[in-house]
């Protein structure tokens, strides 16, 4: 059993560790005990002689001509470690990470969580119960990759949606506020990944992102800071740098990289004619993007720099560090600003921002504390003042009372193991999430397939194709028609007799983005999928309810239109998508 003076199996230790903010304090509970963040020590305890003396401070090497002894060639081992020890510290540099920028990004996603459940509430009873357009049924006839791990997909009924979207609320808060922040993240997570298995059909990249991003979060110390955590724990690191951390920093240059080589095997993005293709698609444009479309030259120069900032994200930011590092990341940050006010492309943008917080040194949370009005920091409460407020939350986690390393004998013996132990597995962790993310993304761009063993679908997610290879040059909507008894028709949804003009405004043919993918997966299911089906029974359904006169059957179109990129509108074309007998409902 290691000695419990020597911190077994710690790879937190670096050069800062005499400092005690800096010391390798847990994140929360078991699993904030298990947080082993550092890559790589700078001490190793494997680098001492025989005799107990430093191999670092000159160990005894093995005399010219005699033969190679374990303790000599463990001194030669040390020698090199330290002489790489310039080139590990550049590469700590560059996956170090100022805890406040973690607590940031914490903040962030639990706010993003709350977006997307505000968001998505609006159509609680049309895309998640039995009364809408993908009941039950419609689920598990469908996107087979989702059957049997959606606990929404439990009950059609609207009051259990309502239930679960309150309990995943109730958990986004707790994590926003970091109380036991990586349990309460696990349970996002798992609930998150539940909402949108129940309607795969609502899903765009930036859910993947969604899902990818919280996950890859999770095996870094989130709660580190700015949090209840933080609080109950007394203590906290300024900056972490790990398997995980790397991970972090590298996802979302997988994304831009990834996306860059999927644009370069098309042709317009790399010709500077993508943007504005884009953004002449009008159903996925705000009012913003639709005045931007009149300024041509400024749109070939944000599309060269977008495949600028794509395809050299790398250099930009990994190969950076300090003010270099956070003006590379407010570039991109304000690129994703963009996007959000001139293209509707759901929670993307968002998520890229969040993506962009482990970026920003301590230089620039520094510049901003100085900044904050001291009136305020007056007005804060000590930290432990903070904690006995919290009453019972502001004690130490059941856990951590349990592991209690400070006890004699064998019982703190075991608690060093036990601490060390799931340090490392969280090591192990944050190195398969960083190998994963590498392989999966290479596989996805590349001309190979991924091993067997892990060729599995739920972990093939790095796959980041917006607007790639090229933006596509037209857009649809989705009109239906009510035949009704009397032989007259209309539109399903009252308004008149339907017509295929091209609206004003198309955007506003979707009540939003996700009404647009919804109606994407009905035309691309066919007229006899299982979500053309159970759409075409909403719709005459809804047909029934806003005509006075019973309705015999709908038919449901796609008028498509060319997106106006000369300047000229060609007539839209149609064809139907479903036709549906509304007596057989």
């Amino acid at each position: 059993m290691p000695s419990r003076d020597s911190a077994p199996g710690d790879d937190a230790g670096d050069d800062r560790d005499d400092d005690p903010e800096e010391s390798a304090v847990g994140d929360d509970g078991v699993e904030a005990t298990a947080d082993g963040d550092e890559v790589g020590s700078d001490h190793d305890s494997a680098g001492s002689g025989g005799d107990g003396t430093s191999a670092a401070a000159g160990g005894t090497p093995a005399a010219a001509g005699e033969p190679e002894t374990p303790e000599t060639a463990g001194n030669g081992l040390t020698r090199a470690w330290d002489r790489l020890s310039p080139v590990r510290d550049r590469v700590r540099r560059r996956f170090e990470v100022d805890t406040r920028s973690l607590a940031a990004v914490r903040i962030a996603l639990g706010l993003v969580i709350l977006i997307d459940l505000l968001h998505r509430s609006q159509d609680l009873e049309l895309f998640y119960t039995d009364a809408g357009v993908y009941p039950v049924s419609a689920y598990e006839a469908t996107y087979g990759q989702y059957t049997g791990v959606s606990i929404h997909a439990l009950s059609g009924d609207l009051w259990v949606q309502q239930l679960l979207f309150v309990v995943a609320a109730l958990f986004a808060v707790a994590f926003l506020l970091g109380y036991r922040t990586r349990l309460v993240g696990v349970v996002s997570l798992l609930l998150l990944f539940s909402l949108q298995a129940r309607n795969p059909a609502l899903l765009n990249g930036g859910d993947r992102l969604f899902r990818v991003l919280l996950a890859v979060a999770l095996v870094t110390p989130l709660g580190e800071r700015w949090s209840i955590d933080a609080l109950r724990r007394g203590s906290a690191r300024e900056a972490v740098a790990s398997f995980g951390t790397a991970a972090l920093l590298a996802q979302p240059v997988v994304v831009f990289t990834s996306n860059a080589i999927a644009k370069h095997a098309g042709e317009e993005w790399y010709a500077g004619d993508g943007l504005s293709i884009a953004l002449h698609n009008e159903v996925m444009t705000t009012a913003l993007g639709k005045v931007v479309v009149d300024f041509p030259t400024l749109l070939t120069l944000l599309n060269y720099g977008w495949v600028v900032l794509l395809s050299g994200s790398a250099v930009f930011l990994l190969a950076t560090v300090g003010r270099v590092r956070m003006v590379a990341a407010f570039v991109y940050t304000s690129a994703f600003v963009g996007m959000l006010l001139t293209m509707a492309v759901g929670l993307f943008p968002l998520l890229l921002m969040t993506a962009m917080l482990p970026f920003l040194p301590a230089v620039f949370w520094d510049a901003l504390s100085r900044h904050v009005p001291s009136a305020w920091i007056d007005r804060l409460p000590s930290p432990s003042a903070a904690a006995a407020a919290l009453g019972p939350l502001g004690r130490p986690p059941i856990e951590r009372r349990i592991l209690d390393p400070d006890r004699e004998g064998w019982y703190g013996e075991a608690s060093d193991y036990a601490i060390a132990y799931g340090r490392s597995l969280l090591t192990v962790l944050g190195f398969c999430v960083l190998v994963w993310m590498l392989v999966f993304s290479a596989a996805t761009v590349g001309d190979y397939d991924v091993p067997d063993e892990i060729d599995y679908e739920h972990l093939d997610q790095q796959k980041w194709g917006l607007y790639a290879p090229d933006p596509t040059e037209s857009y649809s909507w989705y009109p239906s028609r009510a035949y009704l008894a009397n032989g007259s028709t209309a539109n399903a949804f009252g308004g008149g007799e339907l017509t295929f003009d091209r609206p004003p405004d198309p955007a506003a043919e979707y009540p939003n983005f996700r009404h647009r993918k919804f109606m994407s997966a009905v035309d691309s299911s066919g007229p006899d999928g299982a979500i053309a089906e159970s759409y075409a029974d909403w719709v005459c359904e809804r047909a029934q309810e806003t005509h006075d006169a019973p309705v015999d059957r709908v038919t449901v179109y796609e008028v498509y239109q060319r997106s106006p990129i000369d300047g000229e509108y060609e007539d839209p074309g149609r064809q139907i998508v479903i036709e549906r007998d509304c007596s057989a409902s």
